[in-house]
């Protein structure tokens, strides 16, 4: 995880000349937090990989504060390799056999939408740190699997990305289409569509998790609030589901 860095920027694209002059004080200022550029399109890479994940929070971090910058910045994607190493390289020793029941619950969803829940994560030395029921999906029904790498001494968190619902005449609906994202530390296993309970600034609310991804490092995790609760609901059963606030 936290691989590269994608650079997108407002630029008058008839001054060529400005634009290159931009695009060069920008290499020369992520160079001094240890960003270089890969040589292709937009995108920057740690030149300390074992420090990938200090190092892009930085450079995220220094673009954002940079003055002469505030116009030109558009935004900025932190970048994650999903073909970290083959299957069959995955090492599994270090993992305890998950219960049937949470075994259970992401097959039905694998089942319905033909999907894994979540990447499979794994550390420098291929040895698996999460994900083991996505790997053994994967293993069980011959499908392939996002594989991610993370920095072994670097926290990682499972995250939840998903949009305000509200409930209403019988059924969940989206009250807003913009995504947020919250560390997920729970003990039910979640999948896209389940119900959640979150902090937000304005109190407590609801939201519909589409996607579940992971963060790692110090700086990134600490950035997201805690999921408070699952709603043991799924968005479509929102006709025979109660909720409480």
């Amino acid at each position: 995880m936290n691989e590269s860095l994608s650079v997108y920027l407002n630029l008058d694209m008839e001054n060529e000349s400005r634009n290159e002059e931009v695009i060069g004080r920008i290499d020369e200022l992520l160079l001094t937090v240890g960003m270089k550029y890969s040589g292709t399109m937009n995108i920057y890479v740690p030149m300390d990989r074992q420090r990938r994940d200090q190092t892009v929070f930085q450079a995220e971090e220094l673009l954002r504060t940079t003055d002469w910058l505030k116009d030109i910045l558009a935004y900025t994607l932190v970048g994650t390799l999903t073909n970290a190493c083959p299957m069959e390289e995955i090492l599994t020793d270090a993992m305890s056999n998950p219960s049937p029941e949470k075994l259970w619950y992401y097959e039905q969803y694998y089942q319905k939408t033909h999907e894994l829940p979540h990447a499979i994560v794994v550390d420098e030395n291929r040895q698996l740190r999460d994900g083991y029921i996505s790997y053994l999906l994967a293993q069980k029904y011959s499908v392939p699997a996002e594989v991610c790498e993370m920095v072994s001494g670097q926290p990682l968190r499972k995250i939840v990305k998903g949009r305000h619902v509200e409930f209403f005449d019988g059924k969940w609906r989206k009250k807003s289409d913009k995504r947020y994202t919250w560390i997920y530390t729970l003990k039910a296993p979640v999948v896209p569509g389940d119900i959640l309970l979150v902090n937000t600034k304005a109190g407590t609310d609801f939201i519909c998790a589409d996607r579940i991804d992971y963060i790692a490092g110090h700086e990134f995790c600490s950035k997201y609030k805690k999921v408070r609760k699952h709603m043991n609901t799924h968005m479509e059963e929102g006709e025979d589901a109660h909720h409480e606030k």
